[in-house]
Parts: C-alpha cells; structure tokens; sequence
C-alpha cells in the first residue's frame, strides 16, 4: 500500500463521519422545529385537548358497554323457553297464552306445509 493509498481511505473516512454527523445535527434541528411548529399551531391547549380525549374516551366506552349489553344472548337457556315440536305438549296449566299461541301458530305452519309438500309431490 502506497501512502496515497493511505491518505485516500482517511480522507473518506473523515467524509464519512462528516456525512453522518450532518445527518445527526440536522434531524435534531428538524426534530427541534416540528415540535415549535407543533406547540404554535395546536387548536387548543394541552389541558383542554386532554380533557376534550378523556370525554370523548368516556363517550366512547359507554357506547361500547350499550353495544355489549344490547347484542349479548344469555347463555345460561333452560328447557322451559323451548317448544317441542311433534312431542309431546306441556301440561295447559303449565303453558302460558303465549305459549299457546305459538304452538298453535306452528302446528298451523306446520299443516301448511305438508299441503305445499304434497302439491309438490303429487
């Protein structure tokens, strides 16, 4: 190796480390002015803007806990919310009118489609 050889690898070192310490000092300057520009040009102050977020944070948690509530199906069903369908009926005293009326309801359900069925079939 030459002394010139010598002589170039250091001079593109020191560019090197020149390069990367102008990088450095300029983000740090960019960094430095995007938060002065931000601090300047924000609609509101901190404080507000923090209790403006908490409200609506609030607002936002309420709904959701609706939301919740609203769509969630109870797990826990017991037999007696079923109708048997082609078993046998419960006791009338133990039916409610609803009740009732919905078998009533599905038994004629029922018939109409056995009529359609057999339209189809014959």
């Amino acid at each position: 190796m030459s002394s010139k050889d010598n002589e170039l690898r250091g001079t593109n070192r020191n560019k090197s480390e020149d390069s990367s310490s102008s990088f450095l000092l300029g983000a740090l300057i960019g960094g430095l002015v995007g938060a002065a520009a931000a601090i300047f040009l924000a609609p509101k102050s901190g404080r507000e803007l923090r209790s403006k977020l908490n409200s609506q944070a609030e607002t936002l948690k309420e709904k959701t806990v609706h939301l919740m509530n609203k769509t969630k199906t109870p797990v826990d069903t017991d037999e007696d919310n079923y109708i048997p369908i082609g078993g046998m009926p419960k006791a009338a005293s133990e039916s409610s009118v609803d009740e009732l009326s919905i078998r009533k309801k599905l038994e004629e359900a029922k018939k109409a489609f056995e009529e359609e069925e057999y339209k189809v079939t014959h």
